[in-house]
């Protein structure tokens, strides 16, 4: 039998994943509107694999790679590679708490989904990490007296999907993690036949 914290937990995970998928591949983890010393419809973001720049009038993105140089380097490599692996493993933990819930069974697997839940919160985190530590970097740089005006960049939408997707996994998560407390609890059947009683 299916509880409601399997229902809830199943339905609000791949919202999340969605919304950390869409974060990772769409270039605009930070943004550069009305850029000092660019005409005022050119419109600059870029995220973890491109670099872009859009007429605003024509909506006419133009994007590349990452500049070497910035693609090479430590903390982006480090960003793309824990952004990937928060996005499979969620999805890998996801199908495990499919199988966990065994829909073609009475008996679901308590353990497995509270386990599935662990990771799923675990890998929301980790990507709410990321994204916190790139909107810290751009904001050091705007406060950052030294950095050409040009490079002040803003916090990109795609930061604020991550961190609203990994808030989703995380509370999907934890409500997976309330069938750990349903092993052997939650589905208490009771014999309610006739019976006699004396008077």
């Amino acid at each position: 039998m299916v509880t409601c914290s399997m229902i809830i937990g199943l339905i609000f995970t791949p919202v999340g994943w969605v919304l950390l998928l869409a974060a990772t591949v769409t270039p605009q983890w930070r943004e550069f509107p009305q850029r000092p010393g660019y005409s005022l419809d050119l419109f600059f973001y870029d995220g973890l694999w491109e670099t872009c720049r859009e007429v605003t009038t024509l909506n006419t993105p133009e994007c590349k790679p990452l500049p070497e140089e910035i693609a090479v380097s430590w903390w982006i490599q480090l960003q793309r590679a824990t952004a990937i692996i928060s996005v499979v493993m969620g999805a890998l933990s996801y199908l495990a708490a499919h199988l966990g819930v065994r829909w073609w069974g009475d008996a679901p697997n308590h353990n497995l989904i509270g386990t599935a839940g662990v990771f799923i919160s675990f890998w929301g985190v980790i990507y709410v990490c990321i994204v916190s530590c790139r909107a810290y970097q751009i904001l050091a740089a705007v406060r950052d007296s030294s950095v050409d005006v040009q490079d002040k960049f803003r916090v990109g939408t795609c930061l604020y999907l991550g961190w609203l997707g990994g808030s989703i996994q995380v509370a999907s998560g934890v409500i997976l993690m309330c069938n750990f407390s349903c092993q052997g609890k939650c589905f208490i059947r009771q014999d309610t036949g006739p019976y006699e009683a004396d008077y």
